[in-house]
């Protein structure tokens, strides 16, 4: 008995619960979205399509990269196999090797060319102790464009052997260069800011005269330093770590070679050193290209601000400031003609004739100023 009511009691509690049940929906019914959620869901699949664009994009440039280093090194001939036995026409011996060691001369000159549209270069021209050109050039630099970094490669002109390469290294505190040969002898050489980087910031922005400071290793082991001046009369100076003594130098010696070009003055000391003459040139290479990148900014931003049209990059920008002995004689001529400039449209019949005149007295003002302008230079340089 007590075993049929357990089992009553057990179905009657089954039959419950199967008509609460049947009673539910089988669908439950879902909420409409709102507005917040649509925005929600919204901002999501587009957070999700800028994402998947930007590794597109990534995977492209470095894509594009591989390409570009690859020309401009391997298809380039930048490889021991096309090196091998080759003597390096241009180089010169110096107490740490021969002109294979240092592949370039000791002194030379970094003349920049007119841009190209597949790249900028600077000729390497050997020079001496005066700073002249003392033969035909024996290599050109040359930058190659990355989407991500450049690539530097030097060419000799001898037999167009591609025999040096630079490229910078990313995940660096600042920046940092590598420099390698392409028939892979000698150090690995590597020219980085490293624990300078916060030092030449501060430096830079004090306008100090000693602006960088780069360290020089090859393979691991440091060997010296390169000291940039950036303001005033850019310059690098290369020093020994051990000993202190200066290895090299180079300086920016003329911004008018063949019109408007830079042309640098890169000098290597006669000491046992271990730093080879490329080294140097290298660098120096980097700094030359980094001051013409600063001068277009400089004439773009010139522009923008005065809305007028600025000098080239590579331009007197003191000169339109200055007024030459010629100048100073011709102003005063020209505005004693003012009254005659003024009255001549009226008295002149050819209307070609009119409009040159009117147009030469609309300037009486401009010629007026520059005469107050001459006087005041003239009264300054009376004893």
């Amino acid at each position: 008995t007590e075993g049929r009511s357990r089992l009553g009691a057990a179905a009657q509690k089954g039959g419950d619960s199967t008509k609460m049940a049947s009673n539910e929906p089988l669908i439950q019914n879902q909420e409409e979205p709102t507005w917040k959620r649509s925005i929600k869901q919204g901002c999501k699949f587009l957070g999700m399509g800028l994402g998947a664009i930007f590794l597109v994009v990534f995977i492209l440039a470095w894509i594009l990269q591989g390409i570009m280093y690859y020309w401009a090194t391997s298809m380039s001939g930048c490889r021991a196999s096309n090196l091998q036995g080759y003597q390096y026409p241009g180089g010169e011996a110096s107490d740490a090797g021969d002109g294979v060691f240092n592949i370039m001369p000791r002194i030379s000159l970094l003349a920049e060319r007119t841009p190209m549209w597949y790249g900028e270069a600077f000729d390497v021209i050997p020079s001496n102790e005066a700073s002249n050109v003392a033969s035909a050039p024996v290599g050109t630099w040359w930058q190659n464009w990355g989407p991500i970094f450049y690539t530097y490669t030097y060419e000799d002109v001898a037999n167009s052997k591609t025999t040096i390469f630079m490229r910078r290294k990313l995940l660096r505190i600042g920046q940092c260069h590598v420099i390698q040969r392409c028939d892979g002898k000698g150090p690995t050489v590597t020219f980085t800011e490293g624990s300078n980087w916060l030092g030449n910031r501060v430096r830079n922005l004090l306008r100090m005269n000693q602006g960088m400071i780069y360290k020089i290793y090859l393979d691991d082991d440091l060997v010296g330093v390169a000291e940039e001046t950036q303001h005033g009369f850019q310059s690098l100076t290369f020093r020994a770590e051990k000993s202190g003594l200066t290895m090299g130098s180079s300086v920016l010696k003329e911004r008018h070679f063949h019109g408007d070009r830079d042309l640098w003055l890169v000098k290597n000391e006669e000491k046992d050193e271990p730093l080879p003459y490329y080294v140097s040139s290298a660098a120096t290479l980097l700094f030359a290209f980094h001051t013409i990148n600063e001068d277009a900014r400089k004439v773009i931003s010139e522009t923008k601000h005065d809305k007028v049209e600025s000098p080239p990059p590579h331009g007197n920008y003191f000169l339109a400031a200055n007024l030459t002995l010629a100048s100073k004689g011709q102003v005063p001529e020209l505005v004693n003609k003012a009254p005659e400039l003024v009255s001549a449209p009226a008295a002149s019949t050819d209307a070609e004739s009119t409009a040159k005149v009117a147009e030469l007295a609309n300037k009486v003002p401009d010629l007026v100023s520059a005469k107050a302008s001459t006087e005041a230079m003239s009264t300054a340089e009376a004893p």
